[in-house]
């Protein structure tokens, strides 16, 4: 029987946050992986908790972005540099042949955090690169050997919507990116030895070249940095050999997953830009290693995505193993945990948008869980009488408002009933990633009563 989380049973208590995202218009190109056990890179500031952690977390974080502010004018950036708290961004002005900048500081915060306190002015002076950002070639020509691909996860571009004061989904996205299957992205980056920048959608405009052109060119100068053999951890199991902040984006290149002699077919994690994890979908001891790879890499700053993917018509998808796995608890876990990130970013942002937009629509939270028997999975509150979007999870847990804050569920059913009997209530959100349902209604009476009588609905897999 699936036990409710208690964060689910105080659904009065709607939270509001800030969206910080992990995706900088401008980032330096030093980006090696930090120390295992670094701080979770999901939002900024942390603190979710008690209001005094979550005041002290944004007053650190206002303290650290007044050094960098600092830090900057010191690289000789000019003009108004102006902190945005809200989005935890810095706005760098044209000015005098300065080209502007939007700098986002999560980043180098995961980083600064994640450093031991002798080192964390080194942390800081990472930003001092950005003041040697590459300038814009005028002709094309002269920029294509500085272009690559970056993958990075979908949520990054996805979430830059949410920015614009008058749309949830409409808002344009200022950087040139596709989606690279269903979670990752890829976004085209003008790389120099110094420093990185991605492309926005006027400088292809400019140079005169489609996406299509530019990626492919792209994708050829990757090809080109790639001819490392990969590092064999097991037999059918291989690890990418570069620190280039590149590893990643090696998943796009046909021949470096052909390197990997897998059994089954390819898997791969990409849980750190540094990180490129292969192995076979029948290779148990494979998957069970990746995975174990993985939970450290990716609760290091910098970090990409934890879900295993597996090659389908549309690209590279979220892959787990058959039940019985030995490497199931670890990947699934991954997976949640994944979701858990996306959706608590979006969370906040979109609470921080309503509330711009004087809204009352409730948000609900994607909650992680473990049973008793180790099985981690996702659940969310359904509250009667209450506007709301809903994540897509395993489980629903249905509150009746009416019975207060403190009553038990009225019901708890795994998300495919739900799907399947009360479906009609669920309207997805246009354009909105990760998926959310805004709710029609409540289930019947005579629905609840069933599921509450039938326990295999409670069932998680």
């Amino acid at each position: 029987m699936v036990r409710m989380s208690p964060r689910a049973g105080m659904f009065m208590g709607l939270l509001s946050g800030v969206l910080v995202l992990g995706l900088g218009y401008a980032s330096t190109r030093d980006e090696s992986p930090a120390p295992a056990g670094a701080p979770s890179p999901a939002a900024v500031p942390a603190g979710r908790g008690e209001e005094g952690d979550e005041e002290r977390g944004r007053r650190e974080a206002d303290a650290f972005a007044q050094k960098a502010l600092e830090t900057l004018r010191a690289s000789g950036l000019r003009g108004e540099l102006r902190y945005d708290p809200q989005r935890f961004l810095i706005q760098v002005p044209e000015f005098e042949g300065q080209s502007s900048q939007t700098i986002f500081l999560k980043n180098f915060y995961d980083e600064y955090r994640a450093s031991p306190p002798e080192r964390r002015e080194e942390a800081l002076k990472q930003l001092l690169k950005l003041g040697n950002l590459p300038k814009t070639p005028t002709l094309y020509p002269a920029a294509r050997p500085f272009l690559l691909p970056v993958v990075r996860p979908r949520f990054y571009f996805e979430s830059l919507k949410l920015q614009g004061p008058d749309s949830v989904t409409g808002g344009s996205v200022p950087v040139v990116w596709r989606p690279l299957g269903t979670v990752l992205g890829v976004a085209l980056v003008q790389d120099t030895p110094d420093a990185m920048k991605y492309v926005p959608p006027e400088e292809l405009a400019q140079w005169g070249v489609t996406s299509e052109q530019a990626f492919a060119d792209a994708l050829e100068n990757l090809r080109r940095r790639s001819p490392e053999a990969l590092i064999s951890l097991a037999p059918g199991t291989c690890q990418s050999a570069w620190d280039d902040s590149y590893a990643a984006s090696r998943l796009l290149l046909e021949e470096v997953i052909r390197r990997c002699k897998v059994r089954g077919d390819p898997v791969v994690l990409v849980p750190h830009r540094d990180v490129l994890l292969i192995t076979g979908s029948r290779d148990d001891e494979g998957l069970l290693r990746v995975a174990e790879l993985s939970q450290v890499a990716y609760e290091a700053p910098r970090s990409v995505d934890g879900r295993a993917l597996r090659r389908a018509p549309e690209g590279w998808v979220p892959f787990l193993p058959a039940k019985g796995s030995k490497a199931l608890p670890a990947l699934r876990k991954l997976a949640v945990e994944s979701q858990r990130r996306e959706y608590s970013a979006q969370e906040e942002g979109l609470n921080a948008q309503h509330k711009r937009q004087g809204v009352d629509l409730f948000v609900a939270e994607f909650i992680p869980y473990e049973d008793e028997h180790g099985r981690v999975f996702s659940q969310a509150v359904w509250v009667k009488g209450m506007d709301t979007l809903l994540p897509r999870v395993d489980v629903v847990i249905f509150m009746d408002s009416e019975r207060g804050p403190e009553a038990p569920p009225v019901a708890v059913v795994r998300w495919d009933v739900v799907e399947r009997e009360a479906g009609r209530l669920l309207v997805p959100v246009e354009g909105l990633y990760p998926i959310r349902y805004q709710l029609k209604g409540f289930p019947t009476p005579e629905q609840l009563s069933r599921w509450k009588k039938d326990p295999s609905v409670m069932n998680v897999p």
